[in-house]
């Protein structure tokens, strides 16, 4: 049945995100071959333009998909369409791993178009050797290989921005159990949420400083991490992210199963 629920949140997403999608190759491609024809006053304008609309796209990708996933979740969940959801044989734990799986899903699928469209529009040998070029002036010194620097960083804004989604289930749970102002206690509630996350993190890194006094510099002064400490701080990130993503989906789980009020 968690099968089933999914395909309907699939449908859902893909009704509302494949515009964007399109859209988004679409002016990749056209910044693309503006921007290698020869230039004239028209040419660069109309280049600009599109280069404009491309990065509009873009951001739109990432915020609607947010956006889309909290409103998908209140609207199955505690709206009108929250009757048949709920008259369904599945169990709750189904209905939020329904719109689990649909949100990480559809976030991949956002990032992958996000970084897609960049390549299209802008990759070329000579601007991935400066890219790399700039990257490895930043981390000079810490020998630090500049392709693992870049997926390391995309994994773990990925992972923070996918935590304040779930942060905003959890937030729409408790704030739906109010008996007025419930969106505006399920953006408080989710806000409180984020920033708890947030301490955890900043808490388990702090942690780890106090038996490593390279990490400990992060909290104490403006030194440099060595190559040995970066790494260390890198796969600290994406174990704690993933650590509480873990446990903010068993927390809503946990308090979706306390019971739903249907508005």
């Amino acid at each position: 049945m968690l099968t089933k629920l999914l395909k309907y949140d699939l449908k859902y997403m893909i009704k509302n995100m494949s515009i964007f999608y399109i859209l988004g190759i679409f002016f990749a491609i056209t910044t693309r071959i503006f921007f290698s024809l020869e230039q004239s006053v028209i040419v660069n304008i109309i280049g600009q333009i599109s280069v404009g609309c491309m990065f509009s796209i873009l951001a739109n990708i990432l915020i609607n998909t947010i956006m889309r996933s909290w409103i998908r979740f209140r609207d199955s969940i505690y709206k009108d369409e929250a009757y048949l959801t709920h008259t369904l044989p599945v169990t709750k734990n189904d209905i939020y791993n329904s719109k689990f799986f649909q949100t990480l899903i559809f976030f991949i699928v956002g990032f992958v178009i996000i970084i897609l469209s960049l390549f299209i529009a802008y990759y070329t040998k000579e601007r991935w050797l400066e890219l790399r070029s700039l990257i490895s002036s930043i981390t000079t010194g810490l020998e630090f290989n500049t392709t693992l620097f870049i997926v390391s960083f995309i994994a773990i804004i990925f992972l923070e921005v996918f935590n304040a989604i779930q942060c905003g289930f959890l937030g729409i749970i408790l704030g739906y159990r109010k008996s007025n102002n419930k969106i505006g206690f399920s953006v408080l509630f989710g806000f409180i949420a984020y920033l708890l996350s947030q301490s955890i993190v900043l808490l388990l890194v702090f942690i780890v400083g106090l038996f490593d006094s390279s990490i400990m510099n992060l909290f104490t002064n403006n030194i440099l991490l060595d190559t040995k400490s970066l790494k260390i701080l890198i796969v600290l990130a994406v174990i704690i992210y993933l650590g509480i993503i873990l446990l903010m989906s068993l927390l809503c789980r946990r308090e979706l199963n306390k019971g739903v009020d249907i508005e």
